[in-house]
């Protein structure tokens, strides 16, 4: 379609095109996009998880202490660490990172094991006159489906309930180094 304007006794024509609305995008379309701009944080790049929720735009990936320090014990780098670190990796965490619509969050969580889940550290909502919430990740490693909860504590710290979504996880592919987070 053609459009015809007049400015200032020039006849301009202006030719516009007229396009379909296009799908909106999902979460995978992002991680996908992402990944094959090799964008992944490196250090959280062993999963990455989708909520069941086919709206939700959002997902988050995480890797395994344990994974890291086995790299680094064949690679010799852990026994150049500081005592501090290495007693810190001797320990199993998660490293979990957050995408929005494709965005990083600021920064990378550790998530603690705690039995058959892993913990967050509690953030204090208002100050913590509120009380304080975490995150639970429980994963069932035979399927990859999990469950992440926010716990929701009073402000004398008992347990107040939880919100939780569900959604499954699937193992990042290597074919493209990821270098996020450099």
């Amino acid at each position: 379609m053609n459009l015809i304007a007049t400015i200032g006794g020039l006849i301009l024509v202006l030719s516009a095109q007229v396009t379909a609305q296009s799908e909106p995008r999902t979460a995978h379309d992002y991680y996908n996009e992402i990944y094959v701009a090799g964008g992944l944080d490196r250090m959280a790049d062993g999963h990455v998880c989708f909520d069941e929720d086919p709206t939700n735009q959002n997902f988050f990936i995480f890797g395994q202490s344990a994974h890291i320090r086995e790299f680094m014990m064949a690679d010799g780098k852990f026994a150049k660490l500081s005592k501090a670190m290495q007693a810190r990796l001797r320990k199993d965490f998660l490293i979990v990172h957050g995408y929005a619509k494709g965005i990083p969050f600021d920064n990378e969580e550790f998530y603690d094991k705690d039995g058959a889940s892993w913990l967050s550290d509690k953030h204090p909502l208002s100050n913590g006159k509120n009380g304080s919430i975490r995150i639970r990740l429980t994963i069932n490693w035979q399927t990859l489906r999990y469950k992440k909860a926010v716990e929701m504590f009073n402000a004398d710290g008992s347990y107040h309930g939880e919100l939780a979504h569900f959604g499954k996880c699937e193992e990042v592919k290597t074919d493209v180094p990821q270098r996020g987070g450099e």
